[in-house]
């Protein structure tokens, strides 16, 4: 829920009249009204040095829910976005303690966590959230964001002001000038790091604070990270306990993400992942109401049945006895979005993906809803994309042995490659580690394939760059952008191969492609520009954490059916145990189908002939590209 902006202006830069503060703040939030069109509030510091400015989309609390937030001395002022879950029982933990609490909203639980733990306090939060919060005494600006990055939070300086904003297009308000970068559009670093499309906006990292202190320095901190376990350690329950325990706690985050005072429903498509959250949910409700149903909502691409899978989500609708909303999206809908898509998620976009979750927010929107949950998040978690085989195969599974789990040979697994190396259709993907520390060629800062993948889908041919942006800049190259972006410490540990390589995959995908592109363009920034949350049950953090401890082949099962001789593998295999119960056999037993809307040509041919003639006249192609001076426009 909500937006934010907030300007903070240390010792030896003069702020603006507290007047003219409050009009900035303002005019910041009409540029994210749509991030949260039921009410808006400001605050500005006695000596102007301090602003804060929140719209709200109201969930949780309607009538006492309004931001900023203080404490009751008025000593602490803070800005929410998000939700955070479990709140009932901190706060009655914290009132037995002697807190008080002026309204139900979860976001106040920040203040008060902040008075009794300091920075800490985000040991204790769960949940999707981004905040800002200023200290009086100490004379600070603490902002952090969640473990994962669902809610964005980025920063700047502008004129020697540090401002925090949800989106990038609100620090426009407070007299921020917008400035491409250029090395970091051409290698589309926006995926692979904390870099952005403009010079000088940073991304705040998932699962990182900032401390900004009234000198003007600004301190960045990682407050939690994913983690794995060594490949040789032995897993300590059975493969039974692991598959109930994955089960109960999707139960349990499923059942804190239904909390809201509005309407609900659940976006669904064919896959699993969906269809596990609808299938929850409908048991959840049923628990208390057997007559219950649930609304869902799926986007159908009519004019393209080899990637329409309104089908099978009807087929599972019907099984849950849920109401479906079937949401058309044809060629010249999505083109139609594309513009607004690239505005509202400040991200390149080289594919349909942000204008297809663009025209199903909508649909969800207008039909009342204010809040939808969502499947994002599992193929990151469970290891569900067609690369990651070739990473599991990489190294043997000796955690698996213990558990009775038959495993192919090293010559099978060197077959295995060549077979699943073909089906990616990427030959730019390594098929082994040899390929990537040969000693004739560049040598890798990562062990694995699975990034090259990100290299192979985002990444530009140089072809479309102007010769001079090539002189300047030199070969882009998202690969080694993300190598680099990769935190030392897991570098070590896939070299090294303390790391099974599909748990290095695994990290590396959730730090850019989840975190950077999947949760931004279809995630929050889709869903917020028609004032919609998301609420994505598969990154709740207890959930993830006991993942990432089971061994890498509860993720990618190999098994041999009715052939001994003949391995195949079942992705997200610990995850399909899990939910069994709560989905039809079609789903359980079909394998990953990414969501991607259809290209509607032929590749290799440029756009479609629909799509170009928008691409030539609409003002963010050709007279942007003029304005940018980075690309050829003969692509077009």
């Amino acid at each position: 829920m909500c937006g934010l902006i907030s300007a903070f202006y240390p010792d030896g830069v003069s702020p603006p009249s507290a007047e003219d503060l409050k009009h900035g703040l303002e005019a910041s939030l009409e540029t994210i009204k749509h991030r949260g069109p039921d009410s808006s509030g400001t605050y500005v510091s006695p000596d102007a040095r301090v602003g804060l400015g929140h719209v709200r989309l109201s969930i949780i609390d309607l009538p006492t829910g309004q931001q900023p937030l203080s404490d009751e001395d008025d000593l602490i002022h803070c800005i929410v976005t998000g939700e955070i879950y479990d709140h009932d029982r901190i706060r009655t933990e914290m009132e037995s303690q002697g807190y008080s609490f002026k309204s139900k909203s979860d976001s106040e639980l920040v203040v008060q966590l902040y008075k009794r733990d300091g920075f800490n306090l985000l040991f204790h939060l769960r949940g999707e959230f981004a905040f800002v919060l200023y200290d009086v005494k100490r004379r600070l600006q603490f902002a952090a964001r969640d473990r994962f990055g669902i809610k964005p939070l980025y920063y700047t300086i502008s004129n020697g002001c540090i401002l925090f904003g949800s989106e990038m297009k609100a620090f426009m308000g407070l007299g921020w000038q917008a400035e491409w970068d250029i090395e970091s559009i051409a290698n589309n670093a926006d995926v692979a790091d904390e870099r952005t499309v403009f010079k000088g906006a940073k991304k705040l990292p998932a699962g990182y604070y900032a401390v900004c202190r009234a000198s003007g320095d600004i301190e960045t901190q990682a407050y939690w990270d994913l983690s794995y376990p060594p490949a040789a350690a032995s897993p300590s329950s059975t493969l039974d306990t692991m598959v109930t325990t994955v089960r109960d706690l999707l139960v349990d985050a499923v059942r804190l993400r239904l909390r809201s005072d509005v309407p609900w429903a659940v976006y669904l498509s064919g896959g699993i992942d969906s269809s596990a959250v609808a299938g929850i949910a409908t048991h959840l409700l049923r628990e208390k109401d057997p007559n219950a149903k649930l609304t869902t909502f799926t986007l159908a691409y009519v004019e393209d049945e080899s990637t329409d899978e309104s089908p099978l989500a009807a087929r599972t609708a019907a099984h849950l006895g849920a109401n479906l909303v079937k949401v058309e999206a044809t060629e010249e809908k999505l083109v139609n979005f594309l513009e607004e898509s690239t505005w509202h998620s400040e991200h390149l976009n080289n594919t349909f993906h942000g204008a297809g979750k663009l025209l199903l927010s909508k649909a969800v929107h207008d039909a009342g809803y204010k809040v939808a949950l969502s499947g994002e998040g599992s193929d990151e978690v469970f290891a569900g994309y067609p690369w990651f085989p070739l990473d599991y195969l990489r190294d043997p599974d000796p955690a698996a042995v213990t558990l009775g789990i038959s495993l192919p040979s090293e010559s099978d697994r060197h077959a295995m490659s060549e077979e699943y190396h073909a089906a990616t259709r990427m030959p730019q993907l390594p098929k082994n580690a040899l390929s990537l520390q040969k000693s004739d060629g560049p040598r890798h800062l990562l062990n694995i394939s699975s990034h090259f993948a990100q290299g192979f889908l985002w990444g530009f041919d140089t072809t479309i760059f102007r010769p001079e942006i090539l002189e300047l800049i030199g070969q882009p190259n998202l690969v080694r952008c993300i190598e680099e972006g990769v935190d030392i410490r897991v570098r070590q540990n896939s070299i090294s191969g303390n790391w099974h390589s599909l748990h290095v995959a695994l990290y590396v995908i959730a730090k850019t492609l989840m975190g950077k592109t999947i949760l931004n363009v279809m995630g929050d920034r889709s869903d917020m520009a028609h004032s919609v949350e998301s609420r994505v049950a598969f990154l709740d953090h207890p959930l993830v954490e006991y993942v990432n401890s089971l061994p890498p082949s509860l993720k990618v099962m190999p098994i041999t059916g009715d052939q001994p001789e003949k391995w195949s593998l079942v992705e997200k295999w610990v995850l399909r145990q899990a939910v069994k119960p709560f989905v039809t056999e079609e789903v359980y037993l079909r394998k990953k189908v990414s969501f991607h809307p259809p290209p509607f040509w032929s590749p290799g041919c440029g756009l479609g002939p629909t799509s170009a003639s928008k691409a030539s006249q609409s003002s963010t192609y050709p007279g942007e590209c003029r304005t940018a001076g980075l690309y050829q426009l003969a692509i077009y």
